[in-house]
């Protein structure tokens, strides 16, 4: 199998089951980042050993894509070796530019409690603001997907689209603004790889078709536009089409226009049955 993922130089690679192999054997090199990706791109659990070392490497960026990629594994039995990698830092960890500190929190709360038990934890868990970020940011892992996912990010976009949470009024524009584009990611990723986002039960549909229309009205960046235009065509048809009508027969350009008419013929296929 191939894995397409970023390299050191955030250009797309291509990584293979045979480099995956070659890899296992380099017991005492520190691994490419690709490499790192790919093996939880993988969910082969037989690379848990060589991902149990990345998570100390000398590179903090590759350290946290190791994180992420034993997330994807989501194998309960690494949660001692994230645990004693997380109680390694300190509490001031959580005020430095990237907290490793939060990132693991974030992932073990993640594989032990499942989605559920995520969404409990970033609306009523005694956890700091930058923990239940992280349960979000944790959908930057190729972690495969399930319904509850959906779910927890449909309703934490509608936590930080109405600013519903106390701490997230307190978030800068930079951060607020990626989180929701982690999010949005997430749906897009949904409907590429499931049927979720056509089988959500009607009060979901229309609380994503409020979400979507009104972070379509925000100022935020275009890529965010763009993402939510993209998955729309994966919506049953009425409320895909209440989600896209603020740029309906509006003048929009770019992407997001050649995104908008690719969904219209979609969404028009699909009313024609």
């Amino acid at each position: 199998m191939n894995y397409e993922v970023y390299n050191e130089n955030n250009v797309r690679v291509i990584v293979t089951d045979e480099q995956l192999e070659e890899a296992l054997e380099l017991k005492d090199k520190e691994l490419p980042i690709e490499i790192i990706i790919a093996m939880g791109a993988s969910h082969d659990k037989k690379y848990m050993s060589s991902l149990n070392k990345a998570i100390y490497y000398k590179e903090q960026r590759v350290r946290i894509r190791g994180i992420y990629s034993l997330l994807s594994l989501n194998d309960i039995e690494s949660i001692p070796i994230l645990r004693e990698k997380e109680k390694s830092f300190s509490e001031d960890d959580f005020n430095a530019q990237i907290s490793e500190k939060a990132i693991l929190q974030s992932v073990i709360i993640r594989i032990e409690s499942g989605s559920e038990g995520a969404e409990n934890a970033f609306f009523n868990g005694d956890y700091p603001p930058i923990v239940k970020s992280g349960l979000l940011y944790n959908y930057s892992s190729n972690i495969v997907l399930e319904l509850e996912d959906v779910i927890f990010i449909i309703n934490s976009l509608d936590a930080y689209v109405n600013k519903s949470e106390a701490w997230i009024k307190t978030m800068n524009r930079a951060d607020y603004e990626d989180v929701i584009i982690i999010c949005l990611e997430g749906l897009l990723r949904a409907a590429e790889e499931s049927v979720f986002l056509n089988s959500l039960e009607d009060d979901l549909n229309i609380k994503l078709a409020e979400i979507g229309a009104r972070i379509l009205k925000m100022k935020i960046e275009s890529y965010a536009k763009e993402v939510i235009v993209t998955f729309a065509k994966a919506l049953p048809v009425k409320y895909a089409y209440a989600l896209l009508e603020p740029i309906m027969n509006k003048c929009v350009r770019g992407d997001i226009r050649k995104e908008l008419e690719n969904s219209i013929q979609i969404l028009k296929q699909k009313e024609r049955g």
